[in-house]
């Protein structure tokens, strides 16, 4: 049997692995899905990405936060399965909507794996741009508050990487269709989406918090890992909406896309650049 520092030790190889695999395989992805040249046998592909990047962010977790993340990852995997199998049986909360059978396999016919892993990628990533943007000072994050702020950023970060998602799975890769009944303005998709989208990512945001927030107050500290990775995964998928969607000719996505890339750039550029200037100004006075 393996101990925990052997275990924790296959993780991070197994984290590094899939990365360097993702990596690998994202600018093909980008190519041929904005070319519309994905051959008929390789439709599996998209599914087996978003599982990959679930994977790596479950993984991560649990080199992070042990146990924790783990228990995240976990639950961030059933609470979006059972709401994504609700809402495409019932309508309730996203809308009358249904999976084609382009993502295989798919949970009890309803819901694809893919599905739920995507939502672990997503809600880690907007969870780590989140931390980013509100912690520009390089100073280690305060795990053992649940800070509301932090929520409510991560899960606004997430609905408006949903807001680029929707016409590039509906129109371009054709994961899931709307019924017509719904008529909503933004390229026939429902505001109930987006407003159940922000309460999904709220909760999975808020569980995940809660148990970094558990791991802190019984001593864990987080393992210095590659703490960079959250925001590229976002930041990667964001661009590849980007591109695809102005590719394929829905310009509006696309701008909004690449509204949050200069967003996040500004955030990165603008405090080195203060700093710059300060340093500056002090060696010329």
């Amino acid at each position: 049997m393996f101990s925990d520092q052997s275990i924790l030790q296959n993780l991070r190889r197994a984290v590094v692995t899939l990365f360097a695999v993702y990596l690998f395989i994202y600018p093909f992805a980008i190519v041929l899905v904005a070319l519309d040249k994905v051959p008929v046998w390789g439709t599996w592909m998209g599914g087996a990405l978003l599982i990959l990047q679930g994977t790596l962010m479950g993984f991560w977790l649990t080199v992070r936060y042990r146990w924790w993340g783990a228990i995240a990852a976990g639950l961030i995997l059933v609470v979006s399965w059972a709401v994504e199998h609700v809402g495409a049986t019932t309508g309730f909360p996203f809308g009358s909507y249904s999976y084609t059978d382009v993502l295989q396999p798919q949970i009890f016919g309803v819901v694809p794996l893919a599905i739920p892993f995507a939502w672990l990628l997503i809600v880690v990533a907007a969870v780590g741009v989140a931390e980013r943007i509100g912690h520009r000072d390089g100073k280690p994050v305060n795990d053992h508050q649940l800070n509301p702020t932090r929520v409510l950023t991560a899960a606004s970060f997430a609905l408006l990487l949903d807001v680029t998602i929707e016409p590039f799975a509906v129109y371009i890769n054709r994961y899931w269709v709307w019924s017509s009944a719904e008529g909503g303005v933004y390229y026939g998709i429902p505001a109930s989406n987006f407003i159940a989208w922000w309460v999904t990512s709220l909760i999975l945001s808020w569980v995940l918090l809660h148990q970094r927030r558990s791991a802190a107050r019984r001593g864990h500290t987080p393992q210095p890992f590659m703490i960079w990775l959250p925001p590229v995964l976002y930041l990667t998928n964001l661009t590849m909406f980007v591109v695809v969607n102005l590719a394929r000719g829905q310009v509006l996505p696309a701008l909004i896309g690449g509204l949050i890339m200069i967003v996040l750039a500004g955030d990165w550029l603008l405090p080195r650049l203060a700093r710059r200037l300060r340093r500056v100004a002090e060696t010329n006075p």
